[in-house]
């Protein structure tokens, strides 16, 4: 007999329960409880936010687009083989401390990965529609796929029929283990009369204990049900309480609250993304996209954001000064960000506003609050930027927290900073090896805290702008979506 088709439901109610789910970041999958499961999007072993990313979109392109496994392997594994997240790995455990050695991407795991989040996305989706429809449709009958690969307590519930609210479909609603194959189907009472099936009696439900050797509780998991699954997927509401619950699992991991942080501006921006895209059509590989994808973003800084409002407190040259072009690049690169971004730096004091050569780019000197700027909108920018870094540190800190992580192996020792590749002609510019697909946004400076000082405001300047003279929007959407949704989550959602 062949497998019920799973996600042979509105593509969009799936689709809509996955994209509502956060991040979550674990070592172990008994370190993320089934409630915290169905509020955020975690793999095992998965430690970085760009991986999980990563893993997500092929996945959501999976649900989307009603992929293969084959497909969605073939479009993600070369990506998880080019981040070192394949294979047999040596990575810190951070609940013991140990370093261990694990299995990251396998195609084992890819199957697994695809199976489960397709089959709950499915289920959570499906669900949906039983509620909907549950007036005219009260019944649900569980129906188990009758071969040998079925297990015995599956085997059993085939042809159980309850009522939609009853008590069983709580714990008992499918997916019920690691490749369940089982689902359930709503019926009407003229439904039940044809096929001369009947309601069942209220099912006797056994359990037994497991114990979670991560965490030391024990609970109880009913017989047949694997840990883990022993919950309906489509009772609990991801976006309920959903920025708390990040919060409270990033810190029942020991991740750093900016840590969370991040996670969920990159998950915001996600979203934001896909309005955006819609709203500038075509291919993202087409010369003309980046200018309709910014027009688009711009539209929404402005009417949104209220960019454009506030003008930045710039010390103004005299009349006629060789400055003041510099001035009028950075005030007009101040309207480009939110409303509120501006005041914050505006509370930082005034700044004053040098101009250099051209084609020099700029710098920004924290204790004098000084810019000097060529002038271009692009270098204006990202110097404006490193200013708010002094007035928004909540952002800075989840910016390196995201720093750290792309930076750090994955036995927990950080990478040496060293020459970078792509600036092994300048020793001055030092960084670490990582995947950021702007090179410049990993560079190093030898203060204290002297990391991650250029990742938002490379990126920035990229997503506002071209970069030094060079269009690199596409290659971030190709190559770092990641830290792209990082930066739409910031400038669309955070106020300081």
């Amino acid at each position: 007999m062949a497998a019920p088709e799973w996600l042979a439901v509105p593509p969009e109610e799936a689709i809509r329960r996955f994209r509502a789910k956060g991040y979550h970041v674990g070592f172990d999958w008994r370190d993320t409880d089934a409630a915290h499961h169905l509020r955020s999007f975690t793999v095992a072993k998965a430690m970085r936010l760009d991986i999980l990313h990563d893993i997500r979109e092929a996945v959501d392109a999976a649900i989307a687009e009603g992929a293969t496994f084959r497909e969605f392997r073939a479009r993600l594994e070369p990506t998880l083989v080019r981040k070192g997240w394949w294979g047999r790995r040596e990575v810190l455990d951070p609940v013991t401390g140990e370093t261990r050695l694990v299995q990251l991407g396998s195609p084992r795991r890819l199957r697994i990965i695809f199976d489960t989040n397709l089959r709950m996305a499915g289920a959570r989706g499906r669900w949906e529609r039983i509620e909907r429809t549950k007036s005219s449709l009260p019944y649900l009958r569980y129906v188990a796929v009758q071969d040998a690969r079925t297990r015995p307590e599956h085997m059993r519930w085939h042809n159980t029929v309850l009522p939609v609210d009853h008590e069983f479909w709580r714990t008992h609603a499918p997916p019920n283990g690691w490749r369940c194959r089982c689902q359930v189907v709503a019926l009407s009472e003229r439904d039940l009369e044809r096929s001369g099936l009947s309601v069942s009696p209220d099912p006797v439900v056994a359990s037994r204990d497991w114990t979670n050797r991560r965490t030391g509780d024990t609970t109880r998991v009913p017989e047949g049900i694997d840990p883990g699954f022993a919950h309906n997927p489509g009772l609990l509401d991801p976006g309920v309480e959903g920025q708390a619950f990040l919060e409270a699992a990033a810190t029942s991991m020991g991740m750093p609250d900016a840590a969370s942080g991040a996670s969920r501006w990159m998950a915001a921006g996600r979203e934001a993304r896909r309005r955006i895209d819609a709203e500038a059509g075509g291919d993202p590989l087409d010369p003309g996209y980046p200018v309709r994808f910014r027009a688009a973003l711009k539209r929404r800084l402005r009417g949104e954001r209220g960019a454009g409002t506030v003008a930045p407190d710039l010390m103004e040259p005299p009349d006629g000064s060789p400055d003041a072009l510099a001035v009028a690049s950075v005030a007009a690169a101040a309207r480009e960000l939110p409303a509120s971004w501006v005041r914050a730096g505006n509370g930082r004091g005034a700044i004053r506003v040098f101009r250099m050569e051209q084609g020099r780019g700029g710098s920004y000197d924290r204790a004098a609050r000084v810019i000097e700027t060529d002038g271009t909108s692009s270098n204006s920018l990202h110097e404006y930027v490193h200013h708010l870094q002094q007035a928004m540190p909540d952002v800075q800190a989840a910016v390196a927290a995201e720093h750290r992580r792309r930076t750090t192996r994955l036995d927990g020792t950080r990478m040496p900073a060293g020459l970078m590749r792509e600036y092994l002609d300048d020793p001055y510019v030092r960084g670490r090896d990582d995947d950021y697909a702007l090179a410049y946004a990993g560079r190093d400076y030898l203060e204290p805290d002297g990391d991650a000082l250029e990742v938002w405001t490379t990126h920035l300047q990229a997503l506002l702008h071209d970069l030094w003279g060079e269009e690199q929007l596409p290659d971030m959407l190709r190559r770092d979506p990641a830290m792209l949704d990082m930066m739409l989550g910031l400038l669309l959602g955070y106020d300081p």
